[in-house]
C-alpha cells in the first residue's frame, strides 16, 4: 500500500512570491534574522516544532548566507531559492530522519552542485515538556501563571516534514560567497529531468529505510494516472483537494467540537476517501483472484511438463528392458528402472493372456523370503521375493468345485 508520507513538493522562491528570502529562512529554521535589504527583523524563535537545522556544503550562519544570496541577485524578478517540502514517515525516529535528510542533501550537492539548509519540523515536538512544567508550577492566587499548554487542534502529530532551502547559485568555500548561477535547473529540457531524478532518488532512499524497519507501506511519488497505467493502482482514483493551513485548523476545531469534520472541504474529502477505498478494495480482490488463477495455471503447466518427462523416461526404460536378451541383464535393467511404469504391468498382463509369457523360473532371480530377517517390502537381495502358500492357504484358495467335492466326501464318511 502507499504510505501517507508520499509528498515531495518543489517551490521556486523569487521576489514576486517571496517578500524576503531571509524571512523564509527564519521561518524554516525557527530563528531571529534581520534582512539587510529591507531592514526588518524576522523573529520565529517561539516556534516549537523545529527539531533539527543543518547547513550542508555552506557555513552554518543562515542570516549571513541568505542575506548574501539576496544581495547577489540584481534582477527584480530574480529566482532566489528552491524549497523542497518533503513529508517524513512518522514511524522513523528522529536520528534516522536526520541521516536520511543529510544523505539526500549530500546527493543534491554531489550530482547538481546545490548547497542547502535542511530544517525538520515535528508538530507538538516539545508539548510533553510544557505539560510537565505546567503540572509542577504553583497554581495559587498571585503566583506564577501556569504555562499555556498547546492543544491538539493546533497541529497533527503525523505531520512530520522537512524544509530544504537551496540557493540558486553555487557556494564557493574559498571566497565565502556565491558565484555562478545554476542554469541547468532552469532549462526547459534539463529542468524536468532534474525534478524527476530528485523525486526518484528520495523515493528510493526512503523506501529502503522503510523496508529496513519492517514497514510494509511504501512511498510512491507518482500520480494516480501513472500508477494505474503501470498496473500498480486501480483506475478511477480521485486526488484529494489541498485544504491549506486555515481550512485544516478549522476542520480540526470542528472535529473537536462535533466529533467529525462537517466543513465543505471535510465532507468532500470524506467522499473522496470512501470512493478511493472502494476502488482499492475491488482492485485488490481482483488482483488476488488473478494471481491465484495464474498460480493454478502455472502449476498445471509444470505438472504437465513433469508428466511428459516421466513418460519419456518410462518409454526409454521400457525400450532398454525389451532390448536386453540375457535374463540377468534384463533383471538389472528392471531394477534400474526409475519408476514402476518401466515394468508396464498392462503389457505384461496382455502377454500373459496371449500365452507369450515365460513360465520358467530363473534360478538367479528366484529367492525365498526369510521371515526372520527379510520382509516383502524390502528384501535384502533387492530382487522381488517369491512367496509360497502353505497348505491352509492352498485349501482356502482352491477352486470352487474342488472344495465342493471335499465337502461331499466328508459328509459321506460321516454318514
Amino acid at each position: 500500500m502507499i504510505h501517507k508520507a508520499s509528498r515531495l513538493e518543489i517551490k521556486i522562491r523569487n521576489r514576486s512570491n517571496c517578500a524576503s528570502i531571509v524571512a523564509a529562512a527564519a521561518y524554516c529554521a525557527g530563528g531571529r534574522y534581520r534582512c539587510d535589504r529591507s531592514g526588518r527583523l524576522k523573529n520565529y524563535e517561539r516556534r516549537r516544532d523545529v527539531v533539527s537545522v543543518e547547513s550542508i556544503k555552506m557555513p552554518h550562519d543562515p542570516e549571513r548566507v541568505w542575506n548574501a544570496a539576496d544581495v547577489v541577485e540584481k534582477h527584480p524578478r530574480a529566482r532566489l531559492a528552491r524549497e523542497f517540502v518533503i513529508s517524513l514517515p512518522a514511524e522513523l525516529p528522529l536520528d534516522v530522519q536526520r541521516k536520511l535528510v543529510r544523505g539526500y542533501c549530500l546527493w543534491l550537492h554531489e550530482h547538481h552542485g546545490i548547497s542547502s539548509m535542511a530544517s525538520i519540523h515535528h508538530p507538538l515536538a516539545d508539548g510533553l515538556d510544557k505539560e510537565i512544567q505546567s503540572d509542577l508550577s504553583p497554581k495559587t492566587e498571585g503566583g506564577i501563571k501556569s504555562i499555556k499548554i498547546r492543544k491538539d487542534e493546533r497541529g497533527n502529530l503525523s505531520n512530520q516534514h522537512v524544509h530544504i532551502l537551496c540557493p540558486t547559485r553555487r557556494w564557493c568555500a574559498e571566497t565565502g560567497q556565491f558565484i555562478e548561477k545554476l542554469r541547468d535547473l532552469d532549462d526547459v529540457v534539463k529542468g524536468p529531468l532534474f525534478v524527476q531524478s530528485a523525486r526518484d532518488e528520495w523515493q528510493r532512499r526512503v523506501n529502503r529505510l522503510l523496508s529496513k524497519h519492517n514497514i510494509e507501506e511504501k512511498v510512491d511519488l507518482r500520480s494516480y494516472k501513472k500508477m494505474a497505467a503501470t498496473g500498480d493502482a486501480p483506475e478511477g482514483l480521485v486526488p484529494q483537494k489541498k485544504m491549506g493551513p486555515k481550512n485544516a485548523a478549522r476542520a480540526r476545531r470542528r472535529e473537536l467540537e462535533l466529533g467529525k469534520d462537517t466543513t465543505y472541504l471535510g465532507v468532500d474529502r470524506a467522499k473522496t476517501l470512501e470512493h478511493n477505498a472502494k476502488c482499492w478494495d475491488s482492485w485488490l480482490t481482483l488482483r488476488a483472484l488473478k494471481r491465484e488463477k495464474d498460480r493454478i495455471e502455472r502449476s498445471a503447466q509444470y505438472a504437465e511438463q513433469m508428466e511428459t518427462a516421466r513418460r519419456k523416461e518410462a518409454e526409454t526404460a521400457d525400450a532398454k528392458i525389451a532390448a536386453e536378451k540375457n535374463r540377468s541383464t534384463r533383471a538389472s535393467a528392471i531394477a534400474e528402472a526409475p519408476h514402476l511404469d518401466a515394468l508396464n504391468p498392462y503389457a505384461a498382463a496382455l502377454n500373459w493372456a496371449k500365452g507369450d509369457s515365460d513360465n520358467e523360473i530363473d534360478p538367479e532371480t528366484d529367492t525365498r523370503l526369510d521371515p526372520e530377517r527379510e520382509t516383502a517390502a524390502a528384501p535384502s537381495s533387492g530382487a522381488p521375493p517369491l512367496l509360497e502358500l502353505n497348505n491352509k492357504s492352498l485349501k482356502r484358495f482352491s477352486p470352487q468345485r474342488q472344495r465342493q467335492r471335499q465337502l461331499q466326501r466328508t459328509r459321506s464318511n460321516s454318514s
